[in-house]
């Protein structure tokens, strides 16, 4: 276990931190989702088409009525165009879709990379707090080894008791064990990362979360995708009651055939106007009336949804602003603490160190060692665990602020 300890906290030396290289690994991994994406800056519309063009063509033969068999041919070709005119909204509406949902992707994809940075940084500053945990821990071992091998000195010469003799070795067992604990977990969160990041790779202490600014209105871009999705249901709602619209078409066909232009007897002006009257452009007025049973289900389904992601909104919108408001109470909190409680750590390691050693020269009872040391270790152990909390705290308003990590990480 020593040795494992050994290269878990050679990974974590003490130079800048690298939090921002282990996101940019662990985003890596998971970029091949995006690649689509970020090929293709503008968005495809598919938009319905409102014009339709046809052509058909034929050419047979015909029974020569002068001279028997089948040697005369005959030949047609006929050109049809029809354009929508109105549809009742159809159109329109299935364009706002398809820009909507463009812009509802590119926020998705912004908190896929985001939340995949969020999950990185919990698992660094959780890493960094338990290496500095076993620090601390490695400390105190350390000194109650060194009490318990003087003890075993004095104890075969009767110059203790056994209760005392038994309290230094449990304790020291106790925090070999604690150590031993936090060891597996730092290990178990090494495995994590590189798992995550695809790689192998250590934590530096170092880095950091900005203070957030509570002076401003952070309003959470996350609601962003939201906004698009309610945008969507509305307009799929009028899709689908556009569906019953009258629709007016302006329709055209045009068609020519062998004969059309041999002139015979007849003049070139009643060639053009012969032609003219068979090839008329026209507007045409079509109207499906819908089952109203049908109808009524359609619609009041498209509405139910519309109205579920206008309140889906609503409530993170609300639940956001509140969880803010509660992160903010807890980073005011634990910052004040933590710059009243910095300026006793020193103080804390020295008087430890002055404990170690009146009881090794017999000058500090057993039972005042034991509690005094416990609660030097406590205090020194809550610092390291509020830190902890305090930059996990700062990295959970900024998600939910749907900031970028990467720009408020401080190395």
């Amino acid at each position: 276990m020593k040795k494992i300890l050994a290269v878990l906290l050679f990974a974590l030396p003490l130079w800048a931190g690298n939090l921002l290289e282990i996101i940019a690994l662990a985003q890596s991994a998971k970029l091949e989702s995006l690649k689509e994406f970020n090929k293709n800056e503008y968005i495809n519309k598919n938009k319905s088409n409102k014009l339709n063009l046809s052509l058909d063509g034929r050419y047979t033969f015909v029974p020569d009525e002068l001279k028997g068999g089948y040697m005369t041919k005959a030949g047609s070709i006929t050109a049809k165009v029809e354009y929508l005119i109105f549809d009742g909204g159809a159109s329109e509406a299935a364009d706002k879709i398809l820009d909507h949902k463009g812009v509802e992707k590119i926020y998705k994809d912004e908190e896929l990379m985001n939340l995949t940075a969020f999950q990185v940084a919990k698992v660094y500053f959780n890493a960094v707090a338990l290496n500095s945990l076993i620090n601390l821990e490695t400390k105190f071992v350390d000194s109650f080894a060194k009490a318990a091998a003087e003890n075993e000195f004095w104890f075969e010469y009767g110059e203790i008791d056994k209760s005392e003799f038994d309290a230094i070795n449990f304790t020291l067992n106790k925090k070999r064990a604690e150590l031993d604990e936090l060891g597996l977990k730092l290990a178990e969160l090494n495995s994590r990362i590189n798992l995550l990041s695809n790689g192998e790779i250590g934590f530096n202490a170092g880095s950091k979360i900005v203070m957030p600014d509570f002076s401003k209105d952070d309003l959470s871009a996350k609601l962003g995708a939201m906004e698009q999705e309610k945008y969507i249901k509305e307009q799929e709602n009028e899709k689908q009651k556009s569906k019953f619209a009258p629709k007016i078409y302006l329709k055209d066909t045009q068609s020519v055939n062998n004969n059309s232009f041999k002139k015979g007897e007849r003049t070139a002006a009643q060639m053009a106007g012969a032609y003219a009257d068979a090839n008329k452009p026209r507007v045409e007025f079509e109207w499906k009336l819908p089952d109203s049973l049908s109808l009524s289900k359609q619609s009041q389904t498209k509405r139910i949804e519309e109205q579920k992601a206008a309140l889906d909104l609503s409530d993170e919108e609300n639940r956001i602003m509140a969880r803010l408001k509660d992160l903010r109470g807890v980073i005011e909190g634990l910052s004040a603490m933590l710059n009243l409680d910095s300026l006793k750590q020193d103080n804390l390691d020295s008087d430890f160190n002055d404990l170690l050693n009146g009881y090794l020269s017999g000058k500090v009872k057993f039972e005042q060692f034991l509690f005094v040391s416990e609660k030097n270790f406590s205090d020194r152990a809550n610092f390291i665990l509020n830190g902890d909390l305090l930059e996990l705290n700062k990295l959970e308003y900024f998600f939910e602020c749907a900031r970028n990590i990467n720009e408020v990480v401080i190395e």
